[in-house]
């Protein structure tokens, strides 16, 4: 039964072990975690109920899922680290930082983008599990050498998460958009719009932004997302080098 009192967070499911397995039984804690991430790919967040993941698992109930995470938290707390998990992390720093920080972010990025739903739950739980601390620890590692105070380290990854998160409920929120409004990729978006965008560059009132519609060719969002990183590093960069 769950152990999580109303309006309280629920245990860390980290602080909870976890039940042997039972011969009349696949359910485990890595088999309800796949079913919630397969949900919340498919269809976001808020569908990821402990009701749907007991539908999807077939024969289980949502109280028999509660004996495995203690309550809905602990299953964002398996949904999240299950993402830190598939970002390829080196075992130690071997290089300068931003050698270091760079290509991890850009690997960041390909695995939140599969997973929008990430950036709306990752605030909502300490960030403890195994697969999370291993890439947090990773990343204060590269700092090291620099021998900055905790306050500038947490700084510097603060930035570097509020892109990539900051990107992906962008992107969630979009995506959420076409589906409600059924407009399946840009082209679309863009061929729904068109008309009321050539009125308003024939009227000629906003003349930087007519030239700027009529030379835009797309939106590649992962194109940005990196411009923007490399930005934001080489600011990090030129205020440490300041400092």
């Amino acid at each position: 039964m769950s152990n999580a009192v109303p309006g309280q967070p629920g245990a860390l499911v980290w602080t909870l072990p976890e039940p042997p397995g039972r011969t009349t039984t696949t359910l485990s804690r890595a088999a309800i975690v796949r079913a919630a991430v397969a949900v919340a790919d498919a269809e976001g967040a808020a569908a990821v109920t402990m009701r749907r993941v007991s539908s999807e698992l077939g024969s289980s109930t949502p109280m028999s899922l509660y004996r495995y995470v203690g309550s809905k938290d602990g299953l964002v707390d398996l949904m999240i680290d299950a993402v830190y998990g598939e970002i390829p992390v080196p075992d130690e720093p071997v290089g300068d930082w931003r050698s270091e920080l760079e290509p991890l972010c850009h690997r960041a990025w390909s695995v939140i983008r599969r997973h929008l739903w990430f950036g709306e739950l990752v605030h909502l739980r300490p960030p403890f599990g195994p697969n999370a601390l291993r890439y947090l620890d990773f990343r204060l590692a590269a700092l090291e050498p620099l021998g900055l105070p905790a306050r500038e380290l947490t700084r510097i990854t603060a930035a570097l998460d509020g892109h990539l998160i900051g990107s992906a409920l962008q992107l969630a929120e979009e995506t959420r958009m076409r589906r409600s409004s059924g407009l399946a990729d840009e082209a679309e978006l863009r061929d729904s719009v068109r008309p009321y965008l050539s009125s308003v560059t024939a009227g000629g009132r906003y003349p930087a932004f007519s030239r700027w519609v009529g030379a835009t060719t797309d939106n590649d969002l992962d194109d940005h997302v990196e411009w923007t990183l490399r930005c934001l590093l080489d600011g990090i960069q030129a205020s440490l080098r300041r400092d």
